[in-house]
């Protein structure tokens, strides 16, 4: 049996900057969206991240691994705060 050919994913200009189009439209509509609801004070709920299953190997290392990375994070976060504060302060008392 003969195979068929793909269908080619060449688009014609004209499609092409009709996509781009709509999707700037869309941008610009959903962050107006977002800067009203900002203004009236709605919050918006984000989607909640479904985290590891269960069954997943080796869980509970790569929790350990999160969990050590962002304590990192902060540590840094924290030492960049206290460089920030230091240098606006005065300068003198620069810990790193």
């Amino acid at each position: 049996m003969v195979k068929k050919k793909a269908k080619s994913k060449r688009q014609t200009l004209k499609e092409k900057f009709k996509i781009q189009r709509r999707t700037v439209e869309h941008n610009r509509k959903s962050r107006k969206k977002a800067k009203q609801n900002a203004k009236s004070g709605k919050v918006v709920m984000k989607k909640k991240d479904p985290g590891i299953p269960n069954s997943w190997p080796f869980k509970d290392s790569l929790l350990d691994g999160i969990e050590k990375a962002k304590e990192r994070e902060r540590m840094l976060e924290e030492r960049r705060k206290t460089v920030r504060k230091a240098i606006a302060g005065g300068g003198s008392q620069v810990k790193s």
